[in-house]
């Protein structure tokens, strides 16, 4: 195998591709990105028994071959060589040497049969969506995802399509957010645009990263145990497993009766939450890690006692109802108000112990947002 790549290309792709590297299998082939030569094109995988990438990029191929590098070694390596062209040799030893200029190396390689067998990704059937709007329903649900929970289905997210509706939900027990939005679809399928699935957490979040180009879209195609995101501007192929089971009937979860509401500016609040998280103790564990919000006479005042200190706070508010003081764990409340994006916040509320619905405070039914935080028991 001899092949010959521009440096920038190559690092941008071993960089993306670092992503689905795994660093805790017992299977050493996995730590490494097999590269592909035998087409017309180099490509890159890298695959970690859950999710995988597969990068498509143009070189000069000089003699085809395939092999596995340590993913690691390679982007250390090429990162520092200097900028023009890289060279890569692989010989019937599985020994790699990499050179640009005056600069060699002298790796091992794999063979690229060790690489584990990877899933069916050529199934075509799915839907297209802009990648800005995709971004957008992937942050302001990505916050409530968890991500340890011995409950499976709470470790993802729900994406439900409804003909041009798509609605995706994220919770982890103290948060729900749900999102809504009648978006620009296009129909991949011959059946009519009808599907729920559930995309780990982890998944997303490396999503994120490649949803760049706003106008761009993006294709999603689902099989029966896959998920796969196509991003032709960019040869890339994202691929993950779903995660298997019955989401929480997460609409039974919004409080019905809430009978106080607040209209507040959403960059005040968070401020305020910002100077009270100062004081919280978060190693004195979650119910002493809190703000106390008592919303009453058009105001609200944010108190936050702990060993290291006390600090109070006022933000002027739009008052509906009676008085309550209620409190929230900082960083959950913190991240809902992060993740609403808009400048004012429409608040319902009933009880210090029912949670607190977040809505903004002007609600399109096509476009809009719903998030849940569970209050803490104040002493």
């Amino acid at each position: 195998m001899k092949v010959a790549f521009n440096q920038n290309t190559l690092q941008d792709a071993v960089n993306i591709a670092m992503c689905c590297v795994s660093t805790k299998n017992t299977v050493t082939a996995v730590e490494g990105i097999l590269i592909d030569c035998t087409g017309s094109r180099a490509v890159l995988i890298s695959y970690d028994l859950e999710k995988g990438i597969r990068i498509e990029l143009d070189a000069d191929i000089i003699e085809p071959g395939s092999c596995i590098i340590n993913a690691q070694n390679f982007y250390s390596i090429i990162r520092l060589m200097p900028a023009g062209l890289i060279n890569l040799e692989v010989n019937e030893t599985w020994r790699a040497r990499l050179y640009s200029g005056k600069s060699e190396f002298e790796i091992n390689a794999m063979n690229p049969h060790d690489y584990p067998t990877l899933p069916d990704i050529s199934n075509q059937k799915g839907f297209n969506i802009k990648q800005g709007d995709l971004k957008n329903m992937i942050a302001q649900t990505l916050f409530a995802v968890a991500q340890n929970d011995q409950r499976p289905t709470f470790n993802g997210a729900l994406f439900k399509i409804d003909g041009k509706r798509i609605t995706t939900v994220g919770c982890d027990s103290f948060r729900l957010a749900i999102r809504e939005k009648v978006c620009e679809l296009e129909n991949t399928s011959d059946e009519e645009l009808k599907v729920q699935f559930i995309v780990p957490g982890k998944t997303l979040s490396e999503v994120l990263k490649l949803l760049s180009e706003p106008e761009e879209q993006v294709s999603i195609n689902i099989s029966r145990k896959q998920v796969i995101f196509r991003f032709p501007a960019k040869d890339i192929v994202f691929f993950s497993r779903l995660i298997e089971g019955e989401y929480v009937e997460y609409e039974r979860i919004i409080p019905k009766n809430s009978t106080i509401f607040v209209d507040i500016d959403t960059a005040s609040f968070e401020s305020a939450l910002s100077r009270a998280s100062l004081v919280t103790d978060e190693s004195a564990g979650r119910n002493n890690s809190l703000a106390r919000c008592h919303f009453y006479d058009n105001k609200l005042e944010v108190m936050s006692i702990s060993a290291s200190g006390k600090v109070r706070d006022e933000i002027a508010t739009s008052h509906e109802g009676g008085d309550i003081l209620i409190g929230f764990n900082c960083r959950y409340l913190t991240d809902a108000l992060k993740a609403s994006q808009c400048e004012k916040l429409h608040l319902s509320l009933s009880s210090p112990f029912i949670s607190m619905v977040i809505e903004p405070m002007e609600i399109d039914e096509n476009d809009r947002f719903t998030f849940l935080v569970l209050p803490c028991r104040i002493k």
